[in-house]
């Protein structure tokens, strides 16, 4: 026999079933955008015999039938680029089947010989439902610090802003707002990191984004021992390229045009996880963005929930 944790009537109760002696890892990491979880799935990604989720509640939220009130780019207004034969689209799921309940029962399924069953996903794409989470996983975390996921989220947004109908500055700054929010999502994710440490995981992980790309080896062994994710070096030295990973990857069809943007470079060019002074040199784009009162006050306002998480991670 062993425990897990069901649903009823919004409360989690535990329950017991008979499940395997061994069972293969199922995880969701829970992030921000501009947080490196790409980077993560990616390395994730190289564990033979995996299932990989690409923000299904994400997709959720901006493409499905529940999506909520804040309009984002649909494939047709965002791109020009075909998708019927991007990589991933021959396993890609159509938007009109992407509710919040599709993706918990989708997410608890069999998945029949599956060595691992691994998700990315923004923590404010459950609009703070806990009934949303599915069964039988693992919840970690991924952090950065506002200074960094803020500016480039707002710079991200503008790229894909720009081939949509023109607005003026002020349509375009409350655009922005209504994307990011007053707490850039950081509220969201210390919220579910409470939920799951008194609820399911007394001690969830959560890894820092600067100490992942300095020290990518320790971080990932250590995730990995945490959650069952056998480790090797093929974590880190990707030996794949980008397009096969991408044929890996299970998300909504409106979301493929996302992968081979400019906010995806450094990864897509990448085999491994890239210290600081090995990225390519940035633009000042960002550091302008810090400038700007509105993106300073934003930061600001991240930063306290930021600092909780930052206190629980994993430190190498």
């Amino acid at each position: 026999m062993c425990m897990y944790l069901a649903y009823d009537s919004y409360k989690f109760v535990a329950e017991t079933s008979f499940c395997p002696a061994i069972m293969s890892p199922r995880v969701i990491l829970w992030s921000l955008p501009r947080s490196c979880t790409t980077a993560v799935l990616r390395a994730v990604s190289s564990v033979d015999g995996g299932v990989f989720y690409w923000e299904p509640y994400g997709c959720a939220m901006y493409y499905g039938p529940e999506r909520s009130e804040k309009e984002f780019l649909s494939v047709s207004s965002a791109s020009s680029v075909s998708i019927a034969d991007a990589p991933g689209a021959d396993v890609a799921y159509d938007s009109s089947v992407n509710t919040f309940d599709w993706v918990r029962q989708t997410l608890e399924a069999e998945h029949k010989g599956a060595s691992l069953v691994f998700a990315k996903d923004f923590a404010f794409a459950l609009g703070g439902k806990t009934e949303r989470l599915p069964v039988g996983y693992q919840h970690t975390f991924l952090i950065r610090d506002p200074t960094k996921v803020i500016p480039s989220w707002w710079k991200m947004n503008q790229e894909c802003r720009e081939s949509c109908p023109a607005a003026d500055e002020q349509e375009m700054e409350e655009w922005q707002e209504r994307q990011i929010g007053k707490y850039g999502g950081y509220d969201d994710l210390l919220e579910l990191y409470d939920f799951v440490k008194e609820n399911l995981e007394p001690k969830p992980f959560v890894m820092d984004a600067d100490d992942l790309m300095a020290q990518p080896e320790k971080v990932l062994a250590a995730y990995c021992e945490a959650t069952g994710i056998p480790f090797s070096n093929k974590l880190l030295d990707w030996e794949d390229d980008w397009s096969k990973m991408n044929a890996k990857w299970i998300t909504c069809r409106d979301q493929l045009w996302l992968w081979n943007n400019s906010h995806h470079t450094n990864v897509r060019q990448s085999r491994g996880f890239l210290k600081s002074h090995q990225l390519p040199r940035a633009d000042d784009t960002n550091s302008r963005l810090i400038l700007n009162p509105k993106i300073t006050q934003l930061i600001d306002c991240c930063k306290p929930y930021y600092k909780k998480l930052y206190q629980q991670r994993f430190a190498p």
